[in-house]
């Protein structure tokens, strides 16, 4: 065996940064370790320029890495070389949470941290060491899939040696240098998966290792980023980085992931100016404080004011990073992010949709409580709305997030940043308000896919009662029971039904069915005693009915908020979103804006 190629998976889509595309450490690293030992190897980034596929297809070995994003093109690469006969292995975060899905495509998942299990592998490979031996491996055996035991996180990791860059393919087009200097993050934001992949203790290199690392990477006279998922998370140690690359007359421009909690810190941000940083990346995440709290973010507002003023004064850039979508976000969430940002005067942004990705507490949750709506890996993005938000459908949240992103990316900010001889933002701008067009005008047809998942989805929850309704094209009764109702509750769905459709009848009758007509009985849920009462109404029904079951149609639909339940009604009756918003809007108005809960309908139809 002597030639081993890894091929890092190309992005689905553009992005604010597309134009600037920054390797993934973990295949370069490998390549470096194996090429110590002898091998011929070379890392080929699609991201970077495209493969050379001659080339590759005289490797002995392939190891292919993605996250979920790019996994459908890793999965076509990796099916692409096995059917070659060159054996072939994924790794990265998502066949680290998915390996049975992996193992369609490729030979093995090599799980987690994969310095050690790659030269296990290669040996194996080579000399047959047992397979069973190697940690962090799964494979198969036969047609049993067999996953090794975890392998431990890897402590030293000094161990490892300084990435040669030089092993990628036509590496002249980057225009960043990646460095890492730690691994593992001591906060647990749920929609992250870092923990899961590379634990929450903090680990962390020398600093006379770090030093060399950031040497090397300044010869290469280009942008420097520090990749670490919070370089400052160890303050003390941060400084220690920065007073050295200053101590070692260090010139490079370079930037960082840290969080807001940097501004706590004054002497950290006149280190990171002096030592010639450009621009950090922080993940705001949000302006919705119970939104910060559902995302286990551990930060405020005023955190995030303090932190944008103390690090413009220091002539430091900011990207923000927001994460629109969570259960607590509606519309106006989304809007309000986007004044706030522009505002405060960020320099670039991204906007991105909660995105549930594999290994991570919202995916889990997600996926148990049914509200992903696909699992087509190339949209988890999150650029793409991709299940079931609970204060807005999946298409206004798409829409809105680009919309938004649109809107913060302004010609009147790109004038402004020429204006002031600022090129670099306003090549920003102008290539994130070219993105979003792009974006916004692709957006027809995964929205058209999206409300077809939607309808299919909502049909089989309702045994395509809304078609049987269809059908009855002169019955336009809806009887709305308000027999378990409060009197504002009640007003609220009268006021709805008729906002929704100015010909329908609405009558305030005691539980019912008539013929010819609809009955809607909403079992409003945030009292105890009234969800009860509503059971008890739906036992009686069947009591009183059962003689006439195969006449009477029924069909008890569940949501997750007071807003879907008005869509799922809309989508009853055939309604536009965009008339089930208004409704919605206009007849919480009628009640001064209070929410209550309602995630329970009972749908009757008399044949």
């Amino acid at each position: 065996m002597k030639n081993i190629y890894f091929i890092e998976a190309k992005s689905p889509g553009a992005n604010i940064f597309s134009k600037f595309p920054m390797p993934r450490m973990g295949s370069i690293l490998l390549a470096t370790i194996l090429k110590n030992k002898g091998y011929n190897t070379k890392v080929f980034i699609e991201d970077i320029a495209a493969p050379d596929w001659k080339q590759l297809e005289d490797a002995d070995f392939i190891g292919v890495s993605s996250i979920s994003s790019t996994a459908p093109r890793a999965f076509q690469i990796a099916e692409k070389f096995r059917g070659l006969g060159i054996p072939v292995a994924i790794g990265g975060p998502h066949s680290t949470f998915l390996p049975e899905e992996s193992l369609q495509y490729a030979d093995y998942v090599v799980r987690g941290e994969g310095e050690e299990a790659i030269v296990e592998l290669i040996e194996h490979l080579q000399s047959d060491k047992p397979l069973n031996a190697i940690k962090g491996l799964s494979y198969k055996n036969a047609d049993k899939i067999v996953h090794n035991p975890g392998r431990e996180l890897i402590n030293d990791l000094n161990e490892a040696p300084i990435p040669d860059f030089s092993l990628v393919y036509k590496w002249e087009k980057s225009k960043v240098v990646p460095v890492a200097t730690s691994r593992g993050c001591p906060f647990a934001c749920r929609f992250c998966s870092v923990i899961q992949m590379f634990g929450r203790k903090y680990r962390h290199k020398t600093l006379d290792r770090i030093i060399e690392e950031v040497k090397a990477a300044a010869t290469q006279k280009r942008h420097m980023f520090f990749i670490d998922d919070n370089f400052a998370a160890n303050k003390k140690r941060t400084k220690d980085i920065l007073r050295a690359m200053i101590d070692n007359n260090i010139k490079v421009e370079w930037s960082a992931q840290v969080r807001t909690d940097i501004a706590k810190d004054l002497e950290l941000v006149e280190l990171m100016e002096k030592a010639g940083c450009f621009s950090v990346y922080i993940g705001f995440e949000s302006i919705n404080p119970k939104t910060l709290a559902l995302y286990n973010k551990g930060q405020g507002i005023e955190d995030i004011d303090n932190c944008i003023k103390l690090l413009k004064k220091h002539s430091i850039n900011i990207h923000g990073m927001f994460v629109l979508g969570s259960d607590t976000d509606d519309i106006r969430t989304i809007r309000n992010t986007q004044k706030y940002a522009n505002k405060l005067d960020i320099d670039s942004i991204q906007f991105m949709m909660l995105t549930p990705l594999p290994g991570t507490p919202v995916f889990e949750e997600m996926k148990e409580q049914g509200r992903l709506l696909h699992t087509d890996w190339s949209r988890y993005d999150a650029h793409h709305a991709v299940f079931e938000p609970k204060l807005m459908t999946a298409a206004e949240l798409h829409v809105e997030t680009l919309k938004a992103m649109g809107n913060f990316y302004s010609w009147y900010s790109i004038l402004r940043n020429l204006w002031e001889w600022d090129l670099f933002y306003s090549y920003v701008g102008l290539y994130g308000k070219r993105s979003v067009n792009k974006s916004l005008s692709e957006s027809k047809v995964y929205l058209q896919n999206l409300k077809g998942i939607i309808s299919t989805k909502f049909d089989t929850k309702t045994d395509r009662i809304r078609q049987y309704f269809a059908q009855k094209k002169g019955m336009r009764n809806i009887i709305l029971n308000t027999a378990s109702l409060e009197k504002t509750e009640s007003r609220f769905f009268s006021t709805f039904l008729k906002k929704l459709d100015k010909e329908l009848i609405v009558d305030k009758e005691d539980f019912k069915v008539s013929k010819n007509t609809l009955a809607i009985t909403p079992l409003v849920e945030n009292l105890k005693d009234k969800h009860h009462k509503g059971m008890q109404q739906l036992a009686d029904f069947y009591e009183k009915y059962k003689d006439r079951r195969d006449s009477v149609k029924v069909v008890n639909i569940e949501s997750i908020s007071l807003y879907k339940t008005c869509v799922n009604i809309g989508l009853l009756l055939n309604v536009k979103s965009k008339k089930i918003r208004k409704a919605y809007e206009h007849a919480l108005k009628s009640i001064g804006g209070n929410e209550f809960e309602c995630n329970q309908v009972l749908v009757m139809v008399a044949k």
